[in-house]
């Protein structure tokens, strides 16, 4: 039976590079070409990496292989304030990531080849590293992935159920959230404790949290669950989160961002006062063709087991 994409699953990486493209139009054939060599590559690039493909692409690829419902990040999210989460749909993503930059910095570079080999007109419109800072936390400080499913629900969470269309495939939530850390960093820890809705030493979730807070915005108990890959990303002078979410079915993540924006009758989520989204893309993260039981086991980065 075909697999899912196992870098989904891998924990424990140092090191990210997440670039999207765009591609020519007329490029369909070559793009559906270029997804089983790189499931071929996944042995031999000795770092872990995730592909994905727009979804209105991914239905003309291959629509029995397309999730139902899913599409296009085509349209701003807009709360009832006029805050704006953008939209900045993008045809194609690689996340190769590993326990080692240069490792991570060596496979990026061989599978762009590839592609730019493959697929006339490909062109790289965003390039960004990731990076752990203090183990698992983002760069307010705060433990980051905490509401994730366990090892064993995680499967079932991001990838859709065998005998539902898609099946194998998982659909990826990829924004860029700069962060405004000076206006964060003049909060008091109570104060940043608030709007995170979670103790700031502990993670542990507070017991009258604000309804504006960031865990009642996005409490997965009401929206379904994801499997979130974040990692800060950025320099000194610039920097922020990188969102990777992944899901078996699209509208958990989309819910999540109209409660964060305020659409409706939702409070506008008190993060978003100190980080704004920059970018904003789904994709189809395609299923490999190689049966599960002929499938390496995913790869291990070295070094830390957890991020």
């Amino acid at each position: 039976m075909p697999q899912a994409q196992t870098g989904i699953f891998v924990e424990g990486a140092t090191s990210s590079e997440y670039i999207e493209f765009d591609v020519a139009p007329g490029s369909l054939t070559s793009l559906s070409q270029l997804l089983p060599l790189f499931e071929a590559e996944q042995d031999d690039v000795g770092v872990n990496f995730v592909v994905g493909v727009r979804p209105s692409l991914m239905k003309e690829i291959s629509p029995k292989h397309t999730p139902e419902n899913v599409h296009d990040f085509a349209d701003d999210v807009v709360g009832a304030d006029g805050y704006v989460i953008p939209a900045t749909q993008r045809d194609l993503v690689f996340w190769v990531f590993g326990g080692a930059r240069d490792k991570v910095f060596d496979a990026t570079r061989q599978l762009l080849a590839i592609a730019r080999e493959i697929v006339p007109g490909i062109r790289v419109v965003d390039e960004t590293e990731g990076w752990v800072y203090q183990t698992n936390r983002d760069l307010t400080g705060f433990v980051d992935g905490t509401e994730n499913p366990t090892t064993i629900e995680q499967y079932d969470e991001a990838v859709v159920a065998d005998g539902k269309p898609g099946e194998g495939s998982s659909v990826l939530l990829l924004q860029k959230w700069p962060h405004k850390q000076k206006a964060w960093e003049s909060l008091s820890t109570e104060e940043q404790e608030g709007v995170i809705g979670r103790t700031k030493v502990d993670s542990v979730e507070l017991e009258d949290k604000p309804e504006t807070s960031h865990a009642e915005r996005t409490d997965q108990d009401d929206f379904g669950h994801i499997v979130r890959r974040n990692m800060p990303y950025g320099d000194v002078s610039s920097h922020g989160t990188m969102f990777v979410g992944f899901a078996c079915e699209q509208k958990r993540l989309h819910d999540m961002l109209e409660s964060m924006a305020g659409v409706g009758d939702y409070p506008r989520d008190a993060l978003t006062k100190y980080s704004n989204a920059e970018t904003g893309s789904y994709y189809v993260i395609p299923r490999w063709t190689r049966s599960r039981a002929d499938a390496p086991p995913p790869r291990m980065p070295s070094g830390r087991s957890q991020l």
